[in-house]
């Protein structure tokens, strides 16, 4: 929910920097295709339709694993 909020506010710097907070702790769990996605969202070259499109794919496969 907070990558969201961030998403929306479009604050690409906070995106960045909670993308890889997540990615470290799905590393610590074998989470390798988020971690993937998560990777690029991290990139400061990523438009926020970008980050919204990754936010959504995110999010689906955490609902696919819980």
């Amino acid at each position: 929910e907070e990558l969201e909020s961030l998403i929306e506010n479009q604050e690409k710097e906070a995106i960045a920097q909670k993308a890889h907070y997540i990615k470290n702790s799905c590393l610590n769990v074998a989470l390798d295709d988020i971690c993937q996605l998560l990777q690029k969202l991290e990139s400061e070259k990523v438009s926020i339709e970008e980050c919204v499109d990754l936010y959504k794919q995110i999010n689906q496969k955490i609902k696919a694993i819980i």
